[in-house]
């Protein structure tokens, strides 16, 4: 018995005996069989009783089999229709193929098995291509909630990252703020004390009192303080300076030309707050006259992630780190290697470095962004490569590899 029940198929033939035979098969298999004894009279049910499938001869009275198939596919092109026809015209097969039929059986039928076989195989193909529509809704359905879904994970991720930057660069401010406020402090007590110097001397002036001596003393007094009151202000500009171009960097996505080595030392100098009073040292070799006309922003971004990531990270527990800082252009290369000596990454944690979200401190406020960022500003900012080299107990080394823009080559 056929595994598919109940499907209705509708025979065409203009030859009672073949008909009937026809119909007698079907319905041994259990199908519901609706007949016509022409090609006119063929359409008309087809249209009528909406048949699951269609037998049809070619050669009929009233209209012709490949005018029947023809207007049965533009009627419905997705339904399974076999020709079964006496004529042995190569020409004719051909001709019912392209118009669309699943099928040709050449009349008389000698084994009724093959027409068994044919009317089974059409439907087996009708269920799957009804499977493989479903699954390509299904697929597209899917693919459209991830679409909205990697959109609505992209967006959280832009204000996460957006959210680190702005963290970054309010743990600079407080940073740079409390080193500013030594030489202001130093300047401010030292002109308080000049001024009250200044006062003293004064009033022995007015009173006609002032002795040679005294004089002296006061101009040593004003040279000193004077000297310390200079050295402590151009300290606190050189602070300002430094933090004034590299917040505006790091909020900004801006190119500019810049000297990598120069520029290095101010990225230290507003990061110094955090690691100044601790055992570690930053060490950097870099040639004075590399140049670029790049994103000073990414690499403050890419410096201040790596050595927040040794000094939160690597260090954890060491009160000695070394983080050695390399950057040499080699032709229209330019190679930085970022070296620490701190606890390392297993290789689970190496494998993980630069995934999304991320991190062994998330009980402790880690985002996990860190690396991510790197990766990001690396590959899609500076259109470079990273690549990672770590094992516990051997710190960490990032190489991280970018093309020199054309207006940068010599």
């Amino acid at each position: 018995m056929n595994d598919i029940p109940e499907k209705k198929i509708l025979v065409i033939d203009d030859e009672v005996y073949i008909r009937d035979s026809i119909i007698g098969l079907l319905e041994d298999f259990g199908f519901n069989v609706i007949d016509a004894e022409n090609g006119r009279k063929g359409l008309e049910r087809f249209e009528s009783d909406h048949p699951d499938m269609v037998l049809c001869d070619l050669r009929m009275p009233e209209m012709d089999g490949l005018d029947v198939l023809a207007r049965i596919v533009e009627l419905n092109p997705k339904i399974p229709i076999i020709i079964v026809s006496g004529a042995g015209n190569i020409s004719d097969t051909v001709d019912a193929l392209r118009l669309g039929a699943w099928d040709y059986i050449i009349k008389p039928i000698q084994d009724m098995n093959v027409l068994s076989h044919a009317v089974n195989k059409s439907f087996e193909r009708v269920k799957l291509i009804e499977e493989k529509h479903r699954y390509q809704m299904d697929l597209e359905r899917a693919n459209a909630e991830l679409k909205i879904s990697l959109e609505t994970i992209e967006q959280a991720q832009d204000r996460l990252v957006q959210s680190e930057k702005m963290a970054a660069l309010g743990e600079l401010v407080a940073g740079v703020a409390h080193e500013i406020n030594t030489p202001v402090g130093v300047g401010v007590t030292a002109a308080s004390f000049l001024d009250t110097k200044t006062k003293e001397i004064k009033k022995i002036y007015d009173s006609g009192e002032l002795k040679r001596g005294e004089l002296e003393n006061f101009l040593q007094v004003v040279e000193e303080v004077s000297n310390s009151i200079l050295i402590n202000m151009e300290r606190a500009a050189e602070l300002i300076s430094s933090f004034k171009q590299v917040a505006v960097d790091q909020s900004s996505e801006t190119r500019r030309k810049f000297n990598v080595k120069e520029y290095i030392d101010e990225i230290l100098l507003s990061l110094k707050p955090r690691y100044k009073k601790t055992g570690h040292h930053i060490r950097i070799d870099c040639d004075d006259d590399i140049e670029l006309n790049s994103y000073p922003g990414v690499f403050s971004q890419i410096l201040n992630n790596l050595i927040m990531n040794s000094l939160i990270h690597g260090f954890d527990g060491i009160l000695e780190g070394i983080i050695q800082i390399q950057i040499v252009r080699e032709k229209d290369q330019v190679i930085f290697i970022y070296k620490d000596n701190g606890r390392g990454m297993t290789p689970e944690q190496k494998e993980k470095v630069f995934d999304p979200f991320f991190t062994t401190r998330r009980t402790k406020g880690g985002t996990g962004l860190g690396m991510s960022i790197v990766f990001n500003l690396v590959t899609q900012t500076l259109k470079g490569s990273i690549i990672c080299e770590s094992s516990i107990g051997r710190g960490v080394t990032f190489t991280i590899a970018f093309p020199v823009l054309k207006e940068d080559r010599a």
